[in-house]
């Protein structure tokens, strides 16, 4: 406790390198979001009454003995280290060292790791309890319990040691009104201007990622969505507009990337959100992901003309037997189509697909690089399957093929930690590559790019500045 006896809590989003998350040093390229969860986080516990620090590690360059400094200028006595599967290993890092500087500190980890493997941190001394799935509500109860001196292992929603066991306290359930959680802490971020999408995602600085909805109700193989579960709740256009406002009004936010898993679920909400942005004399460029079978035509047309330049969709594979594995349930055709109605209006647009499925051969993946190479596709962003721990395809990987889950740090959807029957790691990696390189040889887009950069030379100006800039940040950490 601090000398006054209250909890004071500092949330942590662990330092891991761009050259980590994406699996080499042309991570410069992959871009950087907010972490709003930690910022949510941050935002309800000050809401109610906790003196409450939010850091995000990564974006700020911070060693784990800068962060022990932080907690111990600031007499932090709480740490909350939020952790995702591939930043698993740097929480880690930190919580021992923190332990070892000064061990009555009490750590907390959360984050989507400990969603999908709830008792798998306490394995782990350095971690004195988890937190799974959404935290508003359980941080809150858990400082509660420790202002008032009662056993924080009664809270609902907390997984702990108990006579040398690991066990969870009754599990509590998702918030229903997302009205009622205040917006992020943007205050407690020093420099908007450090997050960027990738280069060529975005057309004006700085951006803020912002997200409208929780839960994800498709049942794709390769995914867990245990944090927020299938049941999608969404934020009010009313409420989401006055976050737009208040970013663009008070943090100079210029572009806004809607960052929803598929922001296009309900036509309805997305004429009602740019109504309302447009009563409060709003219009900022926009860009979203999506999914094929949520748009058509009018609807697009709708986005363009209320600021959408740019939708990335999860396509996958080229091949229908694998979509049907992996249960993505949208047509080779209705691709086509929603890509070259997109292409019609203007929308550039960005394809995710991922090679090394259950079930994939040499075949299916020259299937899909030659149906991704013949979209009107502007981008592509090509990644190796990885079944992540809670999905149905982890439970299920050694039917199709091997999984190695020894070290966490390799699950960034770069590396092939799974590889089917039939293929090899290298073999996953040619492919990959040659992906790359027959969708940007193609003539045809070759030719597309060069009209359009005639058409936009202030646009396309403007972006080669961009990822100079990313460029010299880049080289500037690194010496």
């Amino acid at each position: 406790m601090a000398s006054d006896g209250n909890p004071r809590l500092l949330l942590v989003y662990p330092p891991i390198s761009k050259a980590e998350r994406y699996g080499s040093k042309l991570g410069i390229f992959g871009g950087k979001q907010i972490p709003l969860g930690l910022f949510y986080l941050a935002a309800y516990v000050r809401q109610n009454g906790f003196a409450v620090e939010a850091l995000d590690a990564e974006s700020l360059n911070l060693d784990p003995e800068a962060i022990v400094s932080v907690l111990r200028q600031g007499n932090f006595n709480v740490l909350g280290i939020s952790v995702t599967t591939v930043s698993f290993h740097r929480g880690l890092a930190l919580a021992r060292i923190v332990k070892r500087s000064i061990p009555e500190t009490t750590v907390i980890v959360g984050g989507p790791h400990v969603s999908c493997m709830p008792t798998q941190p306490l394995q782990f001394d350095a971690f004195d309890y988890a937190v799974p799935h959404e935290g508003e509500q359980t941080l809150v109860d858990f400082l509660r319990a420790l202002q008032n001196g009662t056993d924080p292992r009664s809270v609902h929603g907390v997984v702990f040691r108990r006579d040398g066991a690991i066990v969870a306290s009754p599990g509590r359930d998702y918030i229903r009104d997302l009205d009622s959680l205040p917006h992020p802490a943007y205050d407690m971020i020093p420099d908007m201007g450090a997050y960027t999408p990738p280069p060529f995602n975005y057309t004006r600085r700085p951006v803020a990622n912002v997200i409208t909805s929780r839960g994800c109700p498709n049942d794709c193989t390769f995914c867990e969505n245990s944090t927020f579960g299938r049941r999608v709740r969404m934020r009010s256009a009313e409420n989401i507009a006055d976050e737009i406002h208040l970013l663009t009004t008070r943090y100079g936010i210029r572009e806004i990337a809607f960052v929803d898993d598929t922001f296009t679920l309900s036509r309805k909400r997305i004429q009602r959100i740019f109504q309302r942005t447009r009563e409060l004399g709003l219009f900022f460029p926009w860009t979203c992901m999506s999914r094929i079978n949520t748009v058509d035509e009018s609807l697009l047309q709708y986005m363009r003309d209320n600021g959408c330049w740019y939708i990335a969709f999860g396509i996958e594979s080229g091949d229908p037997a694998i979509l049907k594995r992996i249960r993505k349930n949208i047509s080779l055709t209705d691709v086509r189509d929603r890509v070259d109605s997109c292409a019609a209006l203007n929308i550039k647009t960005k394809g995710f697909f991922m090679i090394g499925h259950p079930g994939e051969s040499v075949e299916t993946i020259d299937r899909t690089i030659e149906f991704a190479t013949g979209l009107k596709l502007d981008h592509i962003v090509v990644t190796i399957n990885t079944p992540m721990p809670g999905s149905h395809q982890y439970r299920h990987a050694a039917e199709f093929g091997t999984l190695d889950n020894t070290d966490w740090s390799q699950f960034n959807y770069w590396q092939p930690v799974f590889v089917p029957h039939g293929l090899s790691r290298g073999l996953i990696h040619a492919k990959q590559k040659e992906f790359l390189k027959r969708f940007y040889s193609h003539p045809e887009r070759l030719a597309r790019g060069l009209r359009r950069s005639l058409r936009e030379p202030r646009n396309t100006l403007y972006q080669c500045r961009n990822m100079a800039v990313d460029f010299w940040r880049f080289v500037s950490a690194e010496s």
